[in-house]
Order: C-alpha cells, then sequence, then structure tokens
C-alpha cells in the first residue's frame, strides 16, 4: 500500500520533470494540472460520493468525526493565529505571508492525498469516513473560514461570505453525496452494473489523486524555513494530537477513530494555491506549505508503516 502512494507521486513528479525537460514553463504544467484536477473533481468525485453514500450506512460514527474534524480545524486556525501573531510582534511578517501560513496550518488535503490512504488501509469503510472528514467539516470550514482568513490578510477584498456559502451548494460531490443518501434511504434498486462500475472508478480515481499531488510539488525556499516551521508542527503533529484527544473525549474507536487521525495529519491542502491566487495571499508561502508538509507527511508515515 505505502509503495503504491509513493509509486504513484513519484509518477506525478516525473511528469512534472519529463514536461520541464521538453521545455514546458511551470505555469503551463500548473495549467494542464489544474484541469486534470477540475475534471477529477467536478466528474469523478461526485460519481464517488454517489457510490459512497448510496452503498454506507449514515451511522453516528459519521456525526461524531464531523464534530472532531471541525474542532480539530479549528483549533488549528485559532492556533496558528496566535503563535504567528506573537512572531509578527518580533519580525515583520507580511500580513499576505500570515494568511497564507494560518491558512496551511489548518486546512489539509483530505481529499487527494488521505482519501487514498485511507481507501487502501481500510476499504470502503475508509472511504465512507473520509468523505464525512472532508464534506461534512473541511470543505465547508474551506469556503467560509479559510476564505475569511484570505479576506482578512489578502490583497483582495471584494468576495462576500454570502459567496462561500453559495459556493457550497454548487459543488458536485456535495450533490452526488446527497443523491446517494437520498436514493438509499428511498429504498430505490440500482442496477448491479452500475455500482460495479461506480466500484471500479472509485478504486481508480484514488491514485490519479496521487498523481496530481506529484504534478504539484515544487522546489522550495530555505530562507523561510523557519518562519515555516511553526505551521508545518501545527498541521502535521499537533493537528492529529487534537483528533485524538477530541475523538476520545467523543468516544470514537476503531477505524472512525484512525480516520479522524490520519486526515488530521494531512499536508496542506492543494487548493491553498488557488485561494492564494484568489484573494492575494502568498502564493509562494502557500507552495513551500504544501512541499514540505507533503514530504514531512510521508516521511512520518514511512516511519511509522516500518
Amino acid at each position: 500500500m505505502l509503495f503504491d502512494i509513493f509509486l504513484f507521486i513519484l509518477t506525478g513528479l516525473a511528469l512534472r520533470f519529463l514536461f520541464t525537460a521538453l521545455g514546458i514553463c511551470p505555469e503551463k504544467i500548473d495549467s494542464i494540472r489544474d484541469r486534470i484536477n477540475y475534471f477529477v473533481f467536478y466528474y469523478i468525485i461526485p460519481l464517488v460520493c454517489f457510490k459512497t453514500a448510496y452503498t454506507m450506512p449514515f451511522s453516528l460514527s459519521h456525526l461524531k468525526i464531523s464534530l472532531v474534524a471541525n474542532l480539530t480545524i479549528l483549533s488549528c486556525v485559532a492556533l496558528s493565529w496566535l503563535i504567528y501573531r506573537r512572531i509578527a510582534l518580533k519580525r515583520a511578517i507580511k500580513p499576505e505571508v500570515m494568511g497564507s501560513l494560518i491558512m496551511c496550518s489548518a486546512f489539509g488535503n483530505v481529499l487527494y492525498i488521505g482519501l487514498p490512504i485511507l481507501t487502501k488501509l481500510y476499504g470502503a469503510e475508509g472511504m465512507s469516513y473520509a468523505f464525512t472528514y472532508d464534506f461534512l467539516a473541511s470543505t465547508p470550514l474551506t469556503w467560509t473560514v479559510a476564505v475569511a482568513v484570505c479576506m482578512k490578510y489578502g490583497k483582495a477584498k471584494s468576495f462576500k461570505l454570502k459567496d462561500s456559502f453559495l459556493t457550497i451548494l454548487k459543488i458536485p460531490p456535495i450533490w452526488g453525496l446527497l443523491l446517494g443518501l437520498s436514493l438509499r434511504e428511498l429504498n430505490i434498486p440500482l442496477q448491479d452494473l452500475l455500482i460495479i462500475t461506480l466500484k471500479a472508478i472509485s478504486s481508480y480515481v484514488t491514485y490519479l489523486m496521487l498523481v496530481i499531488v506529484g504534478i504539484s510539488i515544487k522546489a522550495v525556499s530555505p530562507q523561510k524555513f523557519a518562519l515555516l516551521l511553526p505551521a508545518i508542527i501545527i498541521k502535521i503533529i499537533i493537528s492529529p494530537f487534537l483528533a485524538f484527544s477530541f475523538g476520545s473525549l467523543t468516544g470514537l474507536s476503531g477505524v472512525p477513530f484512525n480516520v479522524c487521525i490520519i486526515d488530521a495529519a494531512m499536508p496542506s491542502m492543494i487548493l491553498s494555491m488557488i485561494f492564494a491566487t484568489a484573494f492575494g495571499v502568498d502564493l509562494r508561502t502557500a507552495i513551500e506549505m504544501i512541499f514540505l508538509t507533503t514530504v514531512s507527511f510521508l516521511s512520518l508515515f514511512v516511519i511509522f508503516a516500518i
């Protein structure tokens, strides 16, 4: 399982090197990645969400996962803000950089890395809980709290919070989940061939998502490492510890408990780059956080796996 994860991330990274060697500029490579990302998110993930919601019953564990995930993410936002506010009193930090650091320390890549890992570890059950963590916590908070952070510290001030809620309602995976839940609760049967096809799509899309992660990796400026370190520690170490604590308090155990901890440890979300561009927080900082947290997470994952 671990070999597969590394293999497909390295495949994405190799594709980036290949495109560069062929003379394709970084902006064009990112454009190719974004098109693949768009296709997966808007056309493939909704099918996976539908299949997961239709075949996996909703339980109390899903609600507990949502609660733990929301508490974990919000706690990381608050902790990061407090730490970088104190750092800003001693050294000059641009508001745009601070906004990226707060966002990247709290919001993880639970869809493109978390979903493949948890699916490999726990099968359909892990996939179900991973979607719960994402779409009942991470996604709503991304389009509200993360946007609010970017609006406060970024250069773009025109985005209104109500637009965040409208955006959430327009996200296709959300409708995939709702449709799957509705058909299941109404006891509407589906053809076996359709279910088998959706399961096959679910299996292969996880590999494509890992390739996207590999294509997204870029070099890092070493000069800023000391500034990035607190955010990295929050995302990779403190966040899963908080999930462990909140999960214990809510009585989670077994696979749901493990899912919360693993998803909480995910590296910074790739969407951070898009938010940085859209709302005027520092894009370079977001890229550096994505790279360093991804490397840190995979290194720790290897250590614990061994």
